[in-house]
């Protein structure tokens, strides 16, 4: 709180306080608040048992369902920080469906933060964010930055819509 406080400019965080209880912070305010209590702690590829459910079980029967009609597919990533796991996701679909030319696949990743859903948007992602990831996707799916990052392919980013939303 304190943090969110002197970033508005008050060195006093009761005035921060008084404020949040009476509803009267300005969106920036909210903002500055939102960026410092939610944890963006995310990695490519992070939640490993729940993709492999995902890859082996559920996007199959999608696909099956989807194939003799309209191939769309629309997806969202609630609490998305700065965009590992949408981008995770459309890294699994772009691998799983072989005429993904073919599909419009929507994926919609949305949080609180919006600095987090700023950097998301870039698609630009330094080494931590590939800690555990298997080798294949960062030589796929990225290409190398002079200042040693990666940017997301635009296949992939295209897929992905970042938008606001407090759950």
């Amino acid at each position: 709180m304190r943090a969110a406080s002197r970033e508005c400019g008050q060195q006093d965080v009761d005035w921060y306080l008084n404020r949040l209880k009476a509803g009267t912070l300005t969106r920036d305010q909210i903002e500055a608040l939102a960026s410092h209590l939610t944890v963006s702690e995310t990695y490519f590829f992070r939640e490993k048992r729940s993709l492999e459910i995902l890859e082996a079980d559920i996007i199959p029967g999608f696909i099956r369902a989807c194939r003799p009609g309209g191939q769309e597919l629309s997806v969202w990533s609630a609490g998305c920080a700065t965009g590992e796991e949408p981008y995770s996701i459309a890294i699994l679909l772009s691998n799983m469906i072989s005429d993904l030319k073919e599909w419009n696949i929507r994926i919609l990743a949305t949080d609180l933060n919006t600095r987090s859903l700023q950097r998301a948007s870039e698609g630009v992602y330094g080494e931590w964010s590939f800690r555990s990831t298997p080798p294949w996707v960062r030589s796929r799916y990225f290409t190398p930055t002079t200042d040693g990052r990666w940017v997301i392919a635009p296949s992939i980013k295209k897929m992905v819509t970042f938008a606001y939303l407090n759950l």
